[in-house]
């Protein structure tokens, strides 16, 4: 069920949490740091809301160009299933927010 590369080294799991947790605790002291120099302001906002949205367009493509290259290359396996859940989790995702901005202008 779980990956050789896990079997060998579950410790790594491990590690990876850290990381996410030590990145979060960064998060919020840099957070902390610009709300008291003022540094979230309208502009802020506005570039990152953009940023955001082309971000999620851009991984949309990636997404749809990464599909084939997991058939021709891992076959249809967990790889393939997996991104096709994550293509319908990010298109259901986009829809539920298109849908929240549209009725709240």
């Amino acid at each position: 069920m779980f990956s050789q590369t896990f079997l060998e080294a579950p410790w790594l799991v491990f590690i990876l949490a850290l990381n996410y947790l030590f990145m979060l605790i960064i998060f919020l002291i840099q957070r902390r740091i610009g709300k008291k120099k003022h540094r979230y302001d309208e502009r802020y906002y506005q570039v990152n809301n953009q940023a955001k949205g082309r971000t999620w367009d851009i991984m949309l493509v990636i997404m749809l160009i990464a599909t084939p290259v997991v058939i021709i290359f891992d076959g249809i396996g967990f790889a393939f299933f997996l991104i096709n859940a994550l293509y319908v989790l990010h298109c259901i995702i986009m829809g539920i927010a298109a849908a929240y901005y549209s009725a709240k202008e």
